[in-house]
């Protein structure tokens, strides 16, 4: 009995030594997939979200960085899980949840202040189910900045571009824009429009400045006319099988680590006027218009609000009637004062 009691200590002893000279199991990784190219604040603010959350998860979990230059591929992968998670634009999941195209209506708000607390307390709780639904975790709708036009020449009035070769987007705003505005829309991804200013396809289109003057465009198309005329939120998403299966103190990390959306829209604000003025420096060409050029766009493309609803189809008019309400809302509670 003894020597058995002997053999089973050395062999305990012999266990645990084996097991310690084991390697540490290997670390879980998530992939962040974002368009978000390094030099743009955008990317700044996905990095801080990852640098931040990695700082607070002590290694249990760790984010990376994965350009994905698609943002319509990238969300497909994060459903699928291929990818955990993505920055985008409700522009850029649209064929995944078309309800998101509704933040980009067309002269939907009267300035940024309006928009930014309708979006938070009236949009969000909305649309976050729609997300749900498809297999996504929103946990974040900031800014990517305002669509204005984007052009070989400088097109500054609504007729300006009547019968013009303009880029259309996968998005629904895009669509009626151009429509709206009588131009010969070319419908095409991302990855084309470069190439197609280059040969003469197209001779413009519209894009948030910040992501413009990092692109071939900003040489092709150097006429940037602030047309205003509508606003992409961007998007953080997490794949939410696996957001529902996280660690709770682990996914409270991960929530505390999200920027403060507030905080991320004034990276954005901050950042674009100097940009211009870097761009006009070297070269381009920013056009600011006064509000009664830009109301004559709005008047033109406003009227195709109805038509963009309804052509989206499924949960939008209950995303826009969440929308209107709280713009009614916010009318009395400032238009008053």
């Amino acid at each position: 009995m003894k020597l058995i009691k002997k053999w089973l200590a050395y062999a305990a002893v012999a266990f645990g030594a084996a097991a310690s000279a084991l390697p540490a199991a290997a670390q879980e990784t998530w992939k962040l997939g974002t368009a978000a190219m390094p030099g743009t604040v955008l990317y700044d603010i996905v990095m801080k979200f990852i640098n931040d959350f990695n700082a607070a998860a002590g290694g249990e979990l760790k984010l990376e960085y994965q350009h994905v230059g698609n943002e319509q591929e990238m969300h497909q992968q994060v459903v699928r899980g291929r990818l955990q998670m993505g920055a985008s634009s409700f522009a850029g999941g649209a064929i995944l949840v078309p309800e998101g195209a509704v933040f980009n209506t067309p002269y939907l708000w009267k300035n940024d202040a309006e928009r930014a607390w309708v979006t938070d307390n009236h949009g969000v709780p909305v649309i976050k189910k729609f997300y749900a639904e498809k297999g996504l975790e929103l946990i974040l709708v900031a800014d990517v900045g305002w669509n204005d036009m984007v052009c070989k020449t400088a097109c500054l009035t609504p007729d300006s571009l009547k019968g013009q070769k303009m880029r259309v987007s996968p998005s629904p705003a895009s669509r009626i824009v151009f429509k709206q505005l009588g131009s010969n829309g070319v419908q095409m991804p991302l990855t084309e429009f470069w190439p197609g200013l280059q040969s003469g396809l197209v001779v413009g289109g519209d894009l948030p400045f910040l992501f413009y003057v990092t692109t071939p465009a900003a040489q092709s198309a150097p006429h940037y006319v602030v047309t205003r005329h509508y606003h992409h939120p961007s998007t953080f998403i997490v794949n939410k099988a696996l957001f529902d299966g996280m660690k709770p103190a682990l996914r409270e990390k991960l929530l505390k680590a999200v920027p403060d959306a507030n905080w991320a829209r004034k990276q954005v604000a901050d950042t674009e006027g100097p940009k211009m003025k870097e761009f006009a420096a070297k070269g381009g060409f920013v056009h600011q218009l006064t509000d009664q050029q830009r109301e004559a766009w709005a008047a033109v493309i406003r009227p195709g609000q109805a038509e963009m609803i309804a052509a989206i189809g499924g949960g939008a008019q209950q995303v826009y009637d969440a929308l209107m309400q709280g713009k009614k809302v916010w009318a009395e509670q400032h238009e008053k004062k």
